[in-house]
C-alpha cells in the first residue's frame, strides 16, 4: 500500500518512479481456469480433532481454496485414522492430508504425488506429549504402572505410534504395566477424558493444547507434561495420481505462497496451527517408518 501510494504521488509530479522489487502475495493476479470435468477438490483429513473443530480449523483454507480455483472445495473428515488409509488406497479423494504415519501407510498401498508439507511452530518437525492433569500425582514415566492410559488411535503418529516407543524406551510395557489402555479416536477426546477423571494419561500431539482452548477455552495450564517423543516430521498433502497436472501445479503454488508473515496467511494458517507450507521430502518420513515397523512388530506379539 505504501509502495502504491509513492508510485502515484511520484507520478503526478511528473518524476520517474522509483524501481520496484516485485514480493510474493497470497493474491492472485488472474484466475485460474479449470480444466473439463475438474468441477469440485475433495479434500481428505484425518481426525486429528473432533469434527467441528476440524471442520472451524479448515475452512478459511477451504473459502481461499476455493475462490483461487474456481470450485467448490469439499471438507471430507475421515472416521477413522484407518479410514483415511482406506479412502486413500480407493481414490475417494482428489487431495488428501497425511499424518506422517497415515502417510507411511496410504504409501504402501500407492505412490501419490505430494505437493507440500506443513510447518508450525516455526519448525517442519514436531513432537508428541504424554500428559497428564496438572493436579495428578504422576510426575514422571516412572509412576505410570497401573495407570488408565489414553491412546488416539492405533495410526496416530504421537497419539500412538511414538508414545509407545518413548514408554517401551523407558522399561514401561504398555500391555503388562498399564493398568488400562483406551483408545479414543481423536486428540481432543484424549484431553477431554484426562479433565473428565476417565483416563490417568494421555499420548497426544504437540499441538493439541493450544488447540483445545482454541476449540473449548480450556486452559493449557489444566495440564502437566511428563514426557516428550521423538520429532517427527508434520503432515504432508498429496493428491491422487490422475488429478490434472495443471490443478496439481495450481494447488501446490497456491499453498507454497501462504505464509503467518501476511494479514491473508494469518487469516487461513492460524486457524490449524500452521505457519505455512514447504516443499515434500519422502525421505524425512523414514524414521517413521522404521519405529513403525518396531511398534506394529511389538503389537503383533501374542
Amino acid at each position: 500500500m505504501i509502495a502504491a501510494v509513492v508510485l502515484a504521488t511520484a507520478c503526478t509530479e511528473g518524476l520517474a518512479p522509483p524501481k520496484a522489487t516485485p514480493r510474493k502475495s497470497t493474491e492472485r493476479v488472474a484466475l485460474f481456469s479449470p480444466p473439463a470435468g475438474f468441477t469440485k477438490l475433495r479434500l481428505l483429513v484425518p481426525p486429528v480433532l473432533e469434527r467441528e473443530s476440524v471442520e472451524k480449523a479448515y475452512a478459511k483454507l477451504d473459502e481461499y481454496l476455493s475462490r483461487q480455483l474456481g470450485v467448490p472445495v469439499e471438507l471430507m473428515i475421515g472416521e477413522s485414522y484407518d479410514d483415511v488409509v482406506s479412502r486413500t488406497g480407493a481414490n475417494d479423494f482428489d487431495a488428501v492430508m497425511l499424518s506422517p504415519y497415515t502417510y507411511a501407510l496410504a504409501m504402501e498401498k500407492q505412490r501419490l504425488p505430494c505437493l507440500v508439507q506443513m510447518i508450525g511452530d516455526g519448525s517442519a518437525t514436531a513432537a508428541g506429549y504424554i500428559v497428564v492433569r496438572d493436579d495428578s500425582p504422576i510426575r514422571s514415566i516412572a509412576d505410570l504402572p497401573g495407570a488408565r492410559f489414553g491412546f488416539v488411535d492405533r495410526a496416530s503418529t504421537s497419539g500412538y505410534v511414538y508414545a509407545i516407543k518413548v514408554l517401551r524406551d523407558n522399561g514401561i510395557d504398555p500391555h503388562k504395566h498399564l493398568g488400562s489402555m483406551e483408545f479414543l479416536g481423536n486428540h481432543e477426546a484424549v484431553l477431554q477424558a484426562l479433565l473428565d477423571g476417565r483416563i490417568d494419561a494421555g499420548a497426544t500431539y504437540q499441538g493439541s493444547l493450544t488447540a483445545l482452548r482454541r476449540s473449548k477455552d480450556i486452559d493449557p495450564l489444566s495440564f502437566r507434561i511428563i514426557a516428550k517423543t521423538e520429532r517427527t516430521p508434520r503432515d504432508i498433502l498429496c493428491v491422487r495420481a490422475d488429478l490434472p497436472e495443471v490443478v496439481r501445479a495450481e494447488l501446490q503454488r497456491l499453498l507454497l505462497v501462504l505464509t503467518v508473515r501476511d494479514r491473508l496467511g494469518r487469516e487461513i494458517l492460524s486457524p490449524m496451527s500452521v505457519n505455512g507450507f514447504q516443499p515434500p521430502d519422502d525421505a524425512a518420513y523414514d524414521g517413521v517408518r522404521k519405529v513403525a515397523a518396531e511398534v506394529r512388530a511389538w503389537d503383533a506379539k501374542p
